[in-house]
């Protein structure tokens, strides 16, 4: 009798660990520095909330930061090519340019960190434009950042309306600066330029993705060779985004306020920022829908030849540490 009783006990206390193998904090002691690629003014925001409120730390208490931001995908690509990133947050063409590139570095797709249903693709037209419908836009001058997710969206608005472009490929701040000065007709940025050129009063939003259906998102990818080394600190890493997509779902005034410190040098107002929570999605896991937007982003470089060949998705993707991730008991405050 006593002996069946150890076995109850034994048996509800793994129960109420959780049956995870990594249930006690913290996740790994190994003591090292995390070269983290991300890019400011842009829709991917975990790496900010992450490194804004450490927390990384209750995981691996041993790890440093050394965070390389730059203001467009491609140097992201390049430093995790040349093995100067170990991990980065990247938007979804970019992220696929270097899956398409396994030949010279492997590397894994192990998050989706933030995702919407077409609401971060937005035309935008100068203020007080008479351009007043998408039809109107038929044979003018549009500036997109070719390759990137806006401009695939440029092209599913083109198809669906029967209409054509003229386009312009230009970074995001150039577009701006070239919709304030009258030289293009319209500007299909990422956020927030699109919010600060109505925000600075010479643009006005014209129409978003929800309209045509068109889904986005940005992804986190790490390197094989840094994930085969340390897979505990990965897993230590993943948790960190998993309390970062929770505190942005149930906390986003105080998120909001981290990210405006921390893009305080481009002039960003808090009120730019704060509007987009409203919409985005913060995914615990790479579920199919969203596998396709990739496999669809995928199709369009290939289609431009801005990639020789699509990615291996079945190997590309990897979602083992996030799920490994996801039985770690939260330790977000």
């Amino acid at each position: 009798m006593i002996r069946a009783i150890m076995i109850l006990v034994i048996t509800v206390g793994a129960a109420l660990l959780g049956g995870s193998a990594y249930s006690q904090s913290p996740i790994s002691t190994e003591k090292l520095t995390i070269r983290l690629g991300y890019q400011p003014l842009t829709p991917s925001w975990s790496a900010t909330i992450i490194t804004s409120a450490k927390l990384w730390k209750p995981y691996l208490p041993n790890v440093d930061i050394e965070r390389f931001d730059t203001m467009s995908g491609m140097p992201l690509v390049n430093n995790m090519l040349a093995g100067r990133v170990d991990i980065a947050i990247f938007g979804d063409m970019p992220s696929i340019v270097l899956g398409s590139k396994s030949q010279l570095t492997q590397t894994r797709l192990i998050a989706i960190i933030e995702a919407d249903h077409g609401e971060e693709a937005v035309i935008y037209v100068k203020k007080g434009s008479p351009i007043s419908s998408v039809k109107e836009l038929n044979g003018k001058t549009v500036s997109v950042p070719f390759g990137g997710f806006t401009h695939r969206f440029a092209e599913v608005v083109e198809a669906a309306e029967g209409i054509k472009f003229n386009f312009v490929g230009q970074s995001p701040e150039v577009g701006l600066s070239n919709l304030q000065a009258g030289k293009v007709e319209a500007f299909i940025p990422w956020n927030p330029y699109g919010r600060l050129a109505a925000a600075r009063g010479y643009g006005q939003a014209l129409v978003d993705g929800t309209k045509y259906n068109f889904w986005s998102l940005r992804d986190m990818v790490a390197s094989k060779d840094f994930i085969d080394k340390h897979p505990d600190v990965v897993v230590g890493w993943l948790r960190a985004e998993l309390d970062a997509q929770k505190m942005m779902r149930e906390r986003p005034d105080e998120c909001a306020k981290m990210i405006f410190e921390d893009w305080k040098k481009f002039d960003v107002p808090l009120d730019v920022i704060r509007p987009d929570f409203s919409y985005k999605i913060f995914p615990d896991d790479i579920p199919p829908e969203w596998r396709k937007v990739l496999v669809d982003g995928s199709a369009f470089l290939a289609a431009h030849k801005f990639i020789e060949k699509e990615p291996d998705w079945s190997v590309f993707i990897d979602d083992s540490l996030l799920k490994k991730a996801s039985t770690v008991p939260s330790q977000l405050k």
